[in-house]
């Protein structure tokens, strides 16, 4: 019996430090992100959010269809830029259907090093080369940010 008892506080521990550990992680990524500065180059209103770590981020918002015409086959084009002015990458968010006076919300995750500013427009075509993964949001990296939370936790 007092092997058991010993244990379940063996148990009680682990699990205890996995909770603990799972909420430092929680903690310790959502507050590596910085709100970024943006540019919208559109008439078309469009509310933006932009955060982001030295290696991924996210942008958010809506755009608003304030024009006396339709949108169809559009696409948000985002463009993120270095301090240096150098382009990092680019993202495209289909708009597809948007009546006047409607809005669609979007989200782009996106894993670029050392994201400084995002410039926005609304473009009508994309070029030919584009791919598909420009096109989808990037996957979060949460493996990585596992083991080296791990690795920083070992150090302590």
């Amino acid at each position: 019996m007092e092997r058991m008892k010993t244990f379940f506080i063996y148990a009680l521990c682990v699990i205890a430090f996995f909770i603990f550990s799972q909420i430092i992680i929680y903690i310790c990524i959502h507050t590596t992100y910085r709100y970024k500065d943006y540019e919208v180059k559109t008439p078309i209103s469009i509310t933006v959010e932009v955060q982001a770590t030295s290696v991924n981020g996210i942008v958010k918002g809506r755009v608003l269809n304030n024009t006396q015409e339709v949108m169809e086959n559009q696409y948000l084009q985002m463009e993120f830029y270095s301090k240096q002015d150098n382009l990092l990458g680019t993202k495209y968010v289909p708009i597809s259907h948007l009546e006047v006076g409607e809005q669609q919300e979007y989200e782009m995750k996106f894993n670029l090093s050392r994201v400084d500013h995002v410039v926005l427009d609304i473009v009508d075509t994309i070029p030919e080369n584009v791919t598909e993964e420009q096109k989808e949001s990037d996957p979060e990296m949460g493996f990585a940010v596992l083991i080296s939370a791990l690795i920083l936790l070992m150090a302590v």
